[in-house]
């Protein structure tokens, strides 16, 4: 039985076989190459937003004194207004009733649906790693939030004085996927500080699944800590 040649000296039916081995091992391959890709993308922009907020906060100190004693922090937008944003390049603000329900950093009017724990559908923002939605510790009263000119979105919350939250969501509110551990962070400020939550944990216990808020799609409102676990592992996203 006769064959036809292909110019390279390869069968058609040779070329066939080589070109469909090419598509499985890139079915196989591209998966992992476009996740790691992503990952690369995330611990970009977490660093660099928390660089950029963190040296906004230094300079801000220099002007007015240590963090922990300016007299505004009953006021989380007035604390943006006047001690942040001016530190910045031309960010946009957000006040306290600029949010909805549970849309709360940088919301520009998008819906977003999802389920509650009750299987009922609420208006939510964010998720955590669970795929729960995010209600507190935002307290949509208490959170004003900022956008700034690489489209990254920096929240403040004070929600009893004590404790101040600083939110950073690496690729803006109105982009997703809107989940802890992936493009939103969370952070204290604590004295002069931002410390991400969980500064104070075991490092074996920011990845303990039977821990509340660890940085593990099984843990209970899983990802809070997950600045703190990318900030351990030197700027690197290991847990997806």
């Amino acid at each position: 039985m006769s064959y036809i040649p292909s110019p390279n000296g390869f069968t058609i039916s040779e070329v066939l076989i080589t070109l469909g081995i090419i598509g499985v091992v890139a079915g196989m391959t591209m998966p992992a190459v476009i996740k790691n890709h992503q990952r690369k993308v995330a611990e970009v922009r977490l660093q660099k937003s928390y660089t950029i907020i963190s040296q906004a906060f230094l300079r801000a100190q220099a002007k007015y004194g240590e963090i922990k004693d300016w007299p505004d922090w009953d006021n989380a937008e007035e604390i943006l207004r006047r001690y942040i944003a001016p530190e910045l390049n031309n960010p946009k603000i957000y006040t306290k009733t600029d949010t909805t329900d549970k849309n709360l950093l940088c919301f520009e009017g998008k819906e977003f649906n999802s389920v509650d724990s009750n299987g009922g559908e609420t208006r939510s923002q964010y998720k955590w790693l669970t795929n729960v939605y995010i209600s507190t510790p935002f307290y949509p009263d208490n959170t004003t939030s900022m956008r700034l000119m690489d489209g990254s979105c920096i929240g403040l919350n004070n929600k009893d004085g004590n404790e101040i939250f600083l939110f950073i969501d690496t690729n803006g509110g109105t982009k997703g996927p809107n989940t802890a551990g992936y493009d939103l962070f969370f952070f204290f400020i604590i004295g002069n500080d931002i410390k991400p939550v969980g500064y104070n944990w075991a490092s074996s216990d920011l990845i303990n699944a039977s821990k509340k808020h660890a940085c593990n799609p099984k843990s209970n409102t899983g990802g809070m800590v997950c600045a703190a676990k990318v900030m351990f592992d030197g700027w690197k996203i290991k847990y997806w």
